[in-house]
């Protein structure tokens, strides 16, 4: 009965496995819904964001205990991170550095690279 139609609830259906005339269909090989996840959140963008924002997660590996301990709220708009300082003093520090800070921000990836630092002197608007 493969390819030949048949009346199933009044609506005439092929058999399973064939297109026209008795051509068998071609399968596709079954992709794992990862991959298929991973391919859609790369299309959407989510993947840099995602990517972006783990810097504020990684901030103290990145930049070392030091800055770190002068440093909160670390967040990631865009390409932009923002990062608050505790005073004027290293505000103008951390300015002098940003692009060594960049570097070590940026080592190694591939997307989700960060194009820009915002230092803000917490507290100020």
């Amino acid at each position: 009965m493969a390819g030949q139609q048949r009346k199933v609830g009044g609506v005439s259906r092929r058999s399973p496995g064939t297109v026209g005339e008795g051509q068998p269909t071609e399968k596709a090989a079954p992709e794992r819904v990862g991959s298929l996840i991973e391919g859609l959140f790369d299309r959407l963008g989510v993947t840099e964001r995602v990517e972006r924002a783990g810097v504020a997660a990684d901030w103290e590996r990145l930049v070392g205990p030091h800055i770190a301990r002068v440093t909160r709220d670390t967040r990631a708009s865009g390409s932009t991170l923002f990062v608050e300082v505790v005073s004027a003093a290293w505000l103008t520090e951390l300015n002098m550095m940003r692009h060594e800070l960049l570097r070590r921000i940026n080592a190694g990836r591939t997307r989700g690279r960060i194009e820009r630092i915002v230092f803000l002197q917490a507290g100020k608007e």
